[in-house]
């Protein structure tokens, strides 16, 4: 039996009447999928965002596709080493800087250590390395100078502070103080610009000194922990990485059966890694959000039964005077149909305000989308109509001369 366009209206027009006439059963239907959407719309957003995030951090530190990292000992690409890291030294680092596709290499030693001040201490990250390092990462100075040669042939006691440790030791002005690092004294001569963090890596929460004073004084090794390579432009970067490791291979003196004592690291592999671990949790968080929208569903499917109960009467009276089981099927998906879509559109403009405020007070940069709100208010829409024609069909096979009795 067919319905025409005028009456289809009048039933959606009657839907929405009692859909606002229970503010209570409106609150509780719409709440969850609320929830549910606003989840998803942020996790889809702040996700997509952080992959955003990843790639401009990297281009920010000067990590293109012109450069890749060789790290100390050998194992998993990000883990513990799996072998000896001591074999890997600046001699290494010199043949290195021989080949002819190479522009520059960097040379660091990294390590944890308390650093304090007269106002506060800290455990942060340490870093020997030399003036290049600047350049090679580009680590610009905020305030004061970076390392210079001086300081390197010197050995000087001098060191740059990233933002976070300048301001947790020293305040807003930092420049000329001490600090003292695993209890030696150094003076404090710059500060490096804010970079960000990269996942649970705070960029601006390190300690730069003078790789020599970095090899005597603090870290007590003549080995050192990772170095930046650098390619003339033009150079193809898996060519220049197969010749690396083999070279180093051979400086490590390993048989053709023994595996790397060092690691080479190229920027798609940090964007990749970092990118599956992102949409990994941003799957497990959206599972989630799906089960609050299912859980709505059967939220509403009870509601709904409640009012078909308690208007029992008034449906019969509806029958008598002529609707049809059509008409009450459509009035009661209809109010069903309605809470999901309002639900929808709320639910997408508080994930639209989480996603502003997240990106406001984090690094993450927020990723708005209309085709999600589509695709949100859709799935909230079928979510209601879905549990909501259950009780719907019962309505409209209630039999009025009964219920008339």
């Amino acid at each position: 039996m067919g319905v025409s366009f005028s009456r289809f209206r009048s039933v959606l027009k009657e839907s929405y009447k009692e859909l606002f006439s229970s503010k209570l059963n409106l609150f509780f239907m719409m709440f969850g999928l609320v929830v549910g959407i606003a989840a998803m719309n942020a996790i889809y957003g702040l996700g997509k965002g952080a992959e955003v995030t990843i790639v401009h951090i990297l281009e920010n530190l000067n990590f293109g596709a012109n450069s890749f990292l060789v790290l100390a000992g050998g194992g998993k690409f990000f883990g513990p080493a799996a072998t000896r890291r001591d074999r890997f030294k600046l001699s290494d680092v010199e043949a290195m800087k021989r080949l002819e596709f190479v522009e520059a290499v960097s040379p660091v030693m990294i390590g944890m250590f308390k650093v304090a001040s007269s106002k506060d201490a800290v455990t942060t990250r340490v870093i020997g390395a030399f003036p290049i390092y600047s350049v090679v990462d580009n680590w610009n100075v905020a305030l004061g100078r970076f390392i210079t040669d001086r300081d390197t042939k010197e050995k000087s006691k001098v060191c740059v502070l990233g933002q976070e440790t300048a301001e947790k030791l020293l305040g807003s002005d930092p420049l000329g103080k001490k600090i003292r690092i695993n209890g030696v004294s150094f003076e404090v001569v710059g500060v490096l610009e804010k970079k960000g963090v990269i996942g649970r890596y705070r960029l601006d929460d390190r300690v730069i000194v003078p790789f020599t004073t970095a090899k005597r004084r603090i870290f007590n090794k003549d080995w050192i922990d990772a170095a930046k390579v650098v390619l003339r432009k033009g150079t193809d970067l898996y060519q220049a990485k197969e010749v690396v490791e083999q070279l180093l291979r051979k400086r490590h003196r390993l048989l053709p059966n023994e595996v790397n004592d060092f690691r080479i690291i190229t920027p798609d592999q940090i964007v990749e890694f970092l990118t599956k671990a992102t949409r990994t949790i941003t799957a497990l968080l959206l599972v989630i959000s799906v089960i609050t929208l299912v859980v709505s569903g059967v939220i509403i499917m009870n509601i709904m039964y409640a009012v078909v109960e308690e208007k029992k009467k008034i449906i019969a009276l509806r029958k008598a005077y002529g609707a049809t089981d059509l008409d009450i099927l459509l009035h009661y998906t209809g109010i069903s149909g309605g809470v999901s879509f309002l639900g929808g559109i709320v639910g997408y403009l508080v994930g639209c305000i989480i996603i502003y405020l997240v990106s406001k007070f984090s690094p993450i940069e927020g990723v708005y989308s209309l085709l999600f709100l589509l695709v949100g208010v859709a799935f909230s829409v079928l979510t209601g109509v879905l549990f909501g024609v259950f009780p719907a069909r019962a309505a409209a096979k209630l039999p009025p001369a009964d219920l008339l009795r």
